[in-house]
């Protein structure tokens, strides 16, 4: 390679020998110094003109010859040129195989730019969205999925939880769409059939319920049994002591299967009995039976505080809601000491009403509360009985959320209380002007 430097003065001083030679054989110097510039000016300007010709052919040189910098500067360019085609091929190489693999996958990938529109999807992808090839690139996203409950998630952005869409397209399938952002300044979401695991979750649900309605009336014999025994004072002693204890634990017993039968109705049958529901009177039928579990609890310094209008209007089933609000507030009575607040008030946002129950208990360490709905699970494993919960409560809370269109969201701390919101559309949650 070249020094422009050196080469540049080895030029100059050629240039400046041949104007001398040429002065003192014409003896005119200045039309001589004039002459060799003009010429080299000239020679200068068709090596510019043919090299930038040559950038626009992008082939081999073939003029440029003439001078050691120009032949130089081409062969730079040609060894760039070179550099970028490997570098180019290579990173092709790469992005093919890298298309192969995200095709491969039993998971599909869809991309969308920033507004939305479908710019790539893999084979899977394609085929659980029904998407076609090429005719779907660049299409709006929501015009291809046709689906109220996908538009209003979109809306809410939040996509902490995925999207599950039930009987979608045309194989009327199962599926779970997850959103995230991408790194191209857009959108990239995962697709995955759960059709097999929703049957399977049926068929636990079955089974439960199944296993539960035939426990339930042994059970119900022995309690009976159990209380007559005790009632007609036909055992005394030690044995009224195993008699009592054993009586205690057939009623928790048969609250558990009783939470499980709801748990699997929940889980496998369509809400129905949709009614408009006066929040305010419905509040009131739930702390009559909460008094009578703080009477079973021994906690009647705690202190419930109803914040809530009665104009307030709930579009939803009945039963259920009353199920919802009574596990909440049985779990702050249960879980909270003596002369604790519990309170039930409402929160409003811009598309949102929510029934928040909070309470100044012992709260729940942050590990725990992205688990405590989950089926059996307690915090404190070692309370487990002492409670009287069946630890069925939240669970049965979230999936009534889910069949009224809603979240249940906990927000707690260890020695900071509990807030439980129970997040309804406004449509569903609304204030009666009188």
């Amino acid at each position: 390679m070249r020094n422009a430097t050196s080469t540049t003065i080895l030029e100059l001083t050629w240039l400046g020998l041949l104007t001398i030679f040429l002065g003192v054989v014409s003896g005119y110097f200045v039309l001589s110094a004039l002459f060799i510039s003009s010429t080299y000016l000239a020679v200068t300007l068709w090596r510019r003109n043919s090299f930038y010709r040559w950038l626009e052919s992008n082939q081999k040189n073939e003029s440029l010859i003439t001078s050691d910098l120009w032949v130089d500067i081409v062969r730079r360019v040609e060894i760039e040129r070179d550099q970028a085609k490997n570098d180019k091929a290579s990173v092709a190489k790469e992005f093919n195989n890298l298309r192969l693999a995200l095709s491969s996958l039993r998971v599909g990938l869809i991309l969308t730019d920033k507004t939305w529109n479908l710019t790539w999807w893999n084979q899977i992808g394609g085929e659980l969205l029904n998407l076609r090839e090429p005719d779907d690139i660049n299409s709006y996203l929501f015009s291809l999925l046709r689906s109220p409950s996908l538009k209003e998630y979109i809306d809410e952005n939040d996509f902490s939880e995925p999207l599950i869409l039930d009987n979608f397209a045309t194989q009327r399938a199962v599926v779970e769409l997850y959103f995230g952002d991408s790194p191209s300044h857009g959108y990239i979401i995962l697709v995955r059939d759960i059709s097999q695991l929703r049957k399977l979750n049926e068929m636990r649900s079955d089974f439960i319920a199944n296993v539960s309605h035939e426990l339930k009336t042994p059970l119900t014999v022995i309690n009976g049994y159990l209380e007559t025994l005790i009632d007609n004072q036909m055992v005394e002693g030690a044995a009224k002591n195993a008699v009592e204890s054993a009586t205690s634990q057939g009623r928790r017993m048969d609250n558990i299967i009783q939470d499980l039968i709801t748990l699997a109705r929940l889980e496998t049958s369509p809400s129905k009995d949709v009614e408009a529901i006066n929040l305010f009177e419905l509040i009131e039928q739930v702390q009559q039976q909460i008094k009578l579990l703080q009477e079973n609890q021994k906690k009647s310094q705690t202190i419930i505080k109803v914040l809530v209008a009665e104009n307030w209007v709930l579009t939803g089933n009945r039963n259920e809601i009353f199920s919802l609000l009574f596990n909440l507030l049985s779990n702050s009575l249960r879980y909270c000491p003596d002369g604790s607040l519990v309170s039930v008030r409402l929160e409003q946002s811009d598309s949102k009403v929510f029934i928040c129950v909070d309470d100044d208990g012992p709260g729940i360490p942050e590990p725990h509360v992205s688990r405590v709905t989950e089926r059996f699970y307690r915090v404190d494993k070692s309370h487990s009985s002492s409670t009287g919960g069946t630890g069925l409560g939240l669970a049965i809370a979230k999936h009534i959320m889910g069949r009224h269109s809603g979240r249940l969201q906990i927000t707690s701390g260890e020695g900071k209380g509990t807030c439980v919101r129970c997040s309804f559309p406004k449509e569903r949650l609304q204030q009666v002007v009188t």
